[in-house]
């Protein structure tokens, strides 16, 4: 059982933090909770039934073994994309204390070239909730065959024993961090980050948007146009935050 004391301790005052064994989603309840008026909050639980990932993905993973929490932020929306790096950056970052993590587009979170965590933002008019599911100790005959050859798991990975305190501890510290720079008026420091976080940068990448598809050879994001710019033929092709980004 998580040590809630430990991280109560760690978001400190204005926070309440709201731990159930299992639950449908933490998303789900941290979206009930706002519904119902509650300040900001961490929803933690050891297991979900029903997790999600972005597009509708399923998030499975064995009881106890990944840290499975949303935030709950009492804020007007910023636009989802912007949100979707402010918070890739704010989790890869306090990850950066455990394990040298990075970014693949838009948010899913990677450690030598295997996705050990995912990040799923959803808004109401007056809230945030930021979903983030990480694998800590999960065996690798639990990933489902589909993802066997992507997924990975910190304590492989790290090679010791990954508790889930510490990566709470880290994830929130993070994206705590990120969202008060933001706050600040610190979005260029953010994006900046995210390039130097981007696990995409000179991989061969697919991206489709509104103006067709395009394969290129790596993916930088331009912080003053706000645009993909797409490494192709020794030139640079732009795409909208809005297009859909895979690995060849």
């Amino acid at each position: 059982m998580l040590n809630i004391a430990e991280i109560e301790k760690r978001l400190g005052a204005g926070w309440a933090v709201e731990y159930r064994p299992e639950v449908s989603s933490t998303n789900d309840v941290a979206l009930a909770l706002a519904r119902g008026g509650a300040g900001p909050t961490l929803v933690v639980t050891d297991f979900q039934t029903a997790g999600r990932g972005r597009r509708g993905a399923a998030w499975t993973a064995p009881a106890g073994s990944s840290v499975l929490c949303s935030l709950l932020l009492r804020a007007a929306p910023r636009a989802v994309h912007e949100l979707a790096i402010l918070t890739g950056v704010g989790a890869a970052k306090g990850l950066q204390r455990l394990a040298p993590v990075r970014i693949k587009w838009p948010n899913d979170l990677m450690l030598h070239d295997r996705k050990v965590g995912g990040i799923l933002v959803e808004t109401t008019p007056d809230a945030v909730v930021i979903g983030v599911g990480i694998n800590c100790a999960v065996p690798a005959d639990a990933f489902p065959e589909e993802l066997s050859a992507r997924a990975g798991s910190l304590d492989t990975l790290i090679g010791r024993v990954v508790r889930r305190e510490e990566v709470l501890r880290a994830l929130v510290t993070g994206l705590t961090e990120a969202l008060a720079a933001v706050e600040a008026g610190g979005i260029i420091k953010v994006l900046y980050d995210w390039n130097t976080l981007n696990w995409l940068r000179q991989r061969p990448v697919r991206v489709s948007g509104p103006f067709g598809v395009v394969d290129g050879d790596g993916l930088f994001l331009d912080g003053r146009t706000l645009k993909l710019h797409i490494f192709k033929d020794h030139g640079v092709v732009n795409m909208p935050l809005s297009s859909t980004v895979e690995a060849r």
